[in-house]
């Protein structure tokens, strides 16, 4: 009655459902590479069918040799070889063939993972830091790859030689069977009571460890700003207290498992000792030969150890849950839409001719509830323009352009790109195509500048990629270069300028070739001559192209068609005398 209850109050906690969810998550996974794990499997079984014959042949040698059955020594010698020899070739190939099904099922259980997550809605990405996505893309993952791959063979493996074992001593002597699974009930319980708390230790291990990954990431990428504070003791100390949270965590764990461990070796050993002075009480009788009494201490053994083997499989079902969880969170967010996809490029199709507009209408966001960014906000950018977005540092100039981009999504209102007299869509996803964006930072990745440059268009040329520098004002400094555009950018760009690193984007998002542009503080590192140089430039590449500029300096003002003002919860647009009033102030 008792586990009745407990199984009912699961049921309101959410627990089943939600380990039968985690297990029918990673079931996707087992059905579609059943094949690879199917031959995995066979092949560990045939170790385990190989390792009793081993024991059995064994038995029939020791009673060859003492004289039991000395007739068929050579047959059962050249027997005792031969399984032994077959079992080093099995286990070879066994080792050799699960290296490449791991290979393969990892990589592409973390390949789909990590497509997933790229997919994943920027909106409810960004709740989550980078190093602990990187840690669920590669921990986690790898958890759960590995315990696909080998939960069920183990779970087969295991079951053959426990059932091999226990008919072959039961056949031979059932009081042995008995005998040797009098532990089993104890190692039943304390594997339930253990169930639960290593569940919660693991969970701490992964949010250590995710912890650690998150710290080391973000050290590593701001080592420049740590060194120029001087911060070097505090980040270490930090460093050494994560280290020491996780040792606390590992040892409480080790302790507990001890504790388990303890408990279950002395029960096993007791068996084990009941099991050799029974057998051995049996030979002093008579009643069974050294060969069988040998079989039969091995089989004992290899039934406690089965059980046991069944037993410790929960905790890697555990450890795999606990990732399958974690991974589930991220891959449960909502996805990026790209149902719009066909008629976004339709109307990028048709931007040559008649460019594309960008149009917010009474829109209403807040990150947080009722802390709105602004109410009621109306902001358009025709083909062909230059707009400005201005305002203070945190009063929504960036938040503008991840709602034109689709990156966040409107409380209330629209924001619509289209072709003017043609076509139009709401902001999302589908439409990123027709934008090509220069962020804050500018962005730049490993690799060679040439690479940099065709990560928005891989056919292009050298020449288009020449074109695009030119075009940014970039040229200047990269044809100087002993390698030119194949000169490596290094992680970060650190070897360049900021000024320069503002350039190269440009220039990349030039290559894009987008209808629309957006620079978010993209030249403010540049001087203002050749700010107006490069703004120029793209105006006269493309004249159809929309370009929006956030910038802080009102030195782009007299290039722009319309200023909006952001700041106070609204978006304004400023007349000449609210652009005076501004440069005033500025």
């Amino acid at each position: 009655m008792s586990d009745v209850k407990r199984i009912i109050q699961r049921i309101k906690e959410g627990r089943l459902k939600q380990l039968i969810g985690e297990v029918l998550w990673m079931y996707a996974y087992v059905r579609r590479y059943w094949l690879l794990i199917a031959v995995y499997v066979l092949l560990g079984a045939s170790g385990s069918v190989l390792g009793l014959g081993t024991s059995v042949v064994s038995k029939e040698l020791v009673d060859a040799v003492t004289g039991v059955n000395s007739r068929g020594i050579v047959q059962v010698a050249c027997l005792y070889v031969g399984v032994g020899v077959g079992q080093i070739f099995v286990n070879a190939v066994k080792s050799r063939l699960s290296l490449k099904v791991r290979l393969k099922v990892t990589n592409e259980i973390r390949a789909d993972i990590y497509e997933q997550v790229l997919r994943t809605n920027w909106e409810s990405l960004a709740k989550y830091r980078s190093g602990d996505l990187l840690y669920r893309v590669n921990g986690d993952a790898g958890m759960v790859a590995n315990t696909i791959l080998t939960f069920l063979p183990n779970v087969v493996t295991t079951l053959i030689s426990f059932g091999g074992a226990f008919l072959i001593v039961i056949k031979n002597d059932p009081w042995m069977a008995l005998i040797a699974l009098l532990g089993a009930p104890v190692s039943f319980l304390t594997s339930r009571y253990s169930a639960k708390r290593m569940r919660q230790f693991q969970r701490d291990n992964q949010n250590v460890a995710s912890d650690r990954t998150v710290f080391d990431q973000e050290t590593f990428q701001n080592l420049q700003f740590i060194k120029a504070f001087g911060m070097l003791d505090r980040v270490t100390e930090k460093f050494h207290r994560i280290q020491q949270e996780s040792v606390d965590v590992a040892l409480r764990q080790n302790k507990f498992q001890q504790y388990m461990t303890i408990t279950t070796s002395l029960v096993g050993q007791a068996v084990g000792y009941a099991c050799y002075g029974f057998a051995a009480f049996r030979l002093w009788q008579g009643q069974i030969s050294y060969g069988t009494m040998t079989m039969f201490i091995s089989m004992a053994a290899s039934l406690r150890g089965s059980f046991s083997g069944i037993l410790n499989l929960a905790p890697m079902v555990i450890r795999a849950g606990i990732s399958a969880e974690r991974i589930m969170e991220i891959t449960g967010l909502p996805r990026d839409s790209m149902a719009d996809k066909e008629e976004a490029e339709e109307i990028r199709k048709q931007s040559r001719e008649k460019g594309v507009y960008v149009h917010m209408e009474n829109v209403d966001f807040a990150y947080e509830e009722d802390k709105w960014i602004y109410q009621g906000a109306d902001f358009r950018a025709e083909p062909g323009e230059i707009v400005a977005l201005i305002g203070p540092s945190g009063q929504g100039k960036t938040t503008t352009l991840n709602l034109i981009l689709g990156l966040y999504h409107p409380k209330k209102g629209t924001i619509r790109v289209g072709n003017p007299g043609g076509n139009e869509l709401r902001a999302s996803s589908s439409t990123r195509c027709l934008f090509s964006y220069i962020p804050q930072g500018n962005t730049m990745f490993s690799g060679t500048i040439a690479d940099n440059m065709r990560m928005v268009k891989p056919e292009a040329s050298d020449e288009e990629i020449r074109s695009a520098l030119e075009a940014a004002c970039a040229w200047e400094f990269v044809g100087k270069l002993e390698h030119g555009m194949d000169t490596e950018v290094r992680e970060r760009g650190t070897r360049f300028s900021e000024g320069q690193k503002q350039r190269l984007s440009i220039a990349r998002a030039l290559l894009a070739d987008a209808p629309v542009m957006i620079l978010d503080e993209a030249t403010s590192a540049l001087d203002v001559a050749t700010e107006r140089r490069v703004l120029r430039s793209i105006s006269r590449i493309e004249p159809n192209r929309t370009v929006i500029v956030a910038a802080h300096r009102p030195s782009v003002f007299s290039m722009c068609s319309r200023v909006y003002k952001v700041g106070g919860s609204r978006i304004t647009e400023l007349d000449e005398q609210g652009i005076q009033e501004f440069l005033e102030a500025f």
